[in-house]
């Protein structure tokens, strides 16, 4: 187009097409990685930390929820040992709702939903229930 100087608009396109496209799977790739590692959640941690204890035959950690009855008693009514899965979770205000199964020794797994509660930067533990609540994946 210019006398005397060839056009490479071509390379300029091309190469700036690739590092977008690598830019965007990076980004894409690390928001997987945040979304899909509840490890990286505090809440998760707690739960998981909870979880190992009492799914162990330990004793559980003691609450700042006055007034509950004891969650571990309500999950080792299918075993006094059990594995668990995060399913899901909600939290808002210092309160926290998460669905996990219990996988009791070679039985199916159960669902329980247990309910939290955060005292500075630490999650207790507050109530087990049976089943799982509904959880909004969008709030």
């Amino acid at each position: 187009m210019f006398a005397g100087r060839p056009v490479r608009t071509g390379r300029v396109v091309l190469v700036g097409g690739v590092l977008l496209i690598l830019a965007a799977t990076a980004v894409g790739v690390t928001a997987a990685v945040r979304a899909g590692d509840p490890a990286r959640s505090p809440l998760h941690r707690a739960v998981d930390a909870y979880l190992d204890t009492v799914g162990a035959g330990g004793a559980a950690p003691p609450g700042a929820c006055a007034g509950t009855a004891d969650p571990a008693a309500e999950l080792r009514r299918h075993g006094a040992r059990f594995g668990h899965r995060i399913i899901s979770s909600t939290e808002g205000g210092g309160e926290a709702t998460v669905n996990i199964d219990l996988r009791p020794g070679d039985g199916p797994a159960v669902a329980h939903s247990l309910d939290l509660h955060r005292t500075g930067e630490t999650w207790q533990v507050c109530s087990a229930s049976p089943g799982h609540v509904e959880i909004d994946p969008f709030d």
